[in-house]
C-alpha cells in the first residue's frame, strides 16, 4: 500500500464512483462529528490566507470496471468524511439554485457531485450502502428526502441550519471545501 498526500479536488473531480462496500457500516456521523467538520470549515473560511487542512484519510482500492463505465473505487476508510462532503455540496448546491445562481449551482453538480453524462448508478460519484442509497440519491437529485430516519437526512439538516445562521458567500466556501 502506497500512502500520499493529495489535495481534495482531485478525488471527487472526474468521471469516477467510490462505491461503500457492503461490509462497511451506514452512514453514521451525528452532530459531535458535523459539529467539528463545520468549526474547522469556518476556521478556514475566516481566515486571511487558508491554509491546507487534513480532513482524515481516505483509503481506496480500485475495482474491476468495464472499459465504457466508470472508473470505481472500494472506499475502505473514509466514507462518513465523504459522504458528509457530498452531502454539503448537495446542499451548496441547492443553496445556490435558491440565490439564482443557476450556473453555479450546475457547476457544482457536474463537476463534483455526479457522473453527468452517466446512466444509472454510474451518475453517481459516491454509492453508499444500500441502506442510505434512496435518501442519498434523493439528496444529489436535488430531492428533499423522504425519511427523516436516515443520518444523511439529519446531516442534510444541520448544515442547512448552519447555513443560514451565517452569511456565507457560497462561492468562496465552496472553493474552501473542494480545495
Amino acid at each position: 500500500m502506497k500512502a500520499s498526500q493529495t489535495n481534495f479536488h482531485p478525488i471527487i473531480e472526474g468521471v469516477k464512483q467510490y462505491v461503500i462496500p457492503l461490509f462497511q457500516r451506514h452512514y453514521t456521523w451525528e452532530k459531535a462529528q458535523w459539529e467539528t467538520l463545520w468549526n474547522d470549515l469556518m476556521e478556514l473560511y475566516e481566515a486571511e490566507q487558508p491554509r491546507n487542512h487534513f480532513i482524515g484519510s481516505l483509503v481506496t482500492m480500485p475495482t474491476t470496471s468495464v472499459p465504457e463505465g466508470v472508473t470505481k473505487y472500494l472506499l475502505i476508510d473514509g466514507q462518513q468524511r465523504l459522504t458528509t462532503i457530498f452531502i454539503l455540496l448537495a446542499l451548496l448546491r441547492d443553496k445556490a439554485k435558491e440565490a439564482q445562481e443557476n450556473k453555479f449551482a450546475e457547476e457544482i453538480h457536474q463537476t463534483f457531485i455526479v457522473n453527468h453524462f452517466k446512466e444509472g448508478l454510474d451518475y453517481y460519484k459516491l454509492q453508499p450502502t444500500q441502506k442510505d442509497q434512496q435518501v442519498f440519491h434523493d439528496i444529489v437529485q436535488g430531492n428533499r428526502p423522504i425519511s427523516d430516519h436516515c443520518q444523511i437526512h439529519h446531516a442534510y439538516e444541520y448544515f442547512e441550519k448552519q447555513l443560514r445562521r451565517s452569511s456565507i458567500n457560497i462561492r468562496i466556501f465552496t472553493k474552501i471545501i473542494t480545495s
